[in-house]
């Protein structure tokens, strides 16, 4: 599901827009592997779509030790966090994961 407005004011209300943009480039990357893989796996000339890459990326997130620290320190324990994270990086990213630089 696509960043909602209410989620981005939720991340950056619980400080998670700012772990993000301090340092994307991990995100970014973890991202463009999820997307690289399904683009492989998937149909010819059918790329994968945000939700795509969302549906694959929140198992990787769920282990992520500096996330779940991050989480951890702001009590956050709730599930959706993850699923509004994984919208972060491919709402503010989406172009650059597409293009693989």
């Amino acid at each position: 599901m696509a960043l909602t407005l209410e989620h981005e004011q939720k991340l950056k209300d619980a400080g998670l827009t700012d772990f993000f943009e301090s340092n994307p480039d991990p995100w970014v990357q973890m991202a463009r592997r999820t997307y690289q893989f399904l683009q492989g796996e998937f149909p010819a000339n059918t790329p994968p779509r945000p939700d795509d890459v969302a549906k694959i990326l929140l198992p990787i997130l769920e282990v992520n030790t500096d996330l779940q620290e991050k989480l951890d320190d702001k009590n956050l324990s709730q599930k959706y966090w993850l699923t509004y994270f994984a919208d972060l990086i491919l709402d503010r990213r989406w172009t650059q994961i597409q293009k693989g630089n």
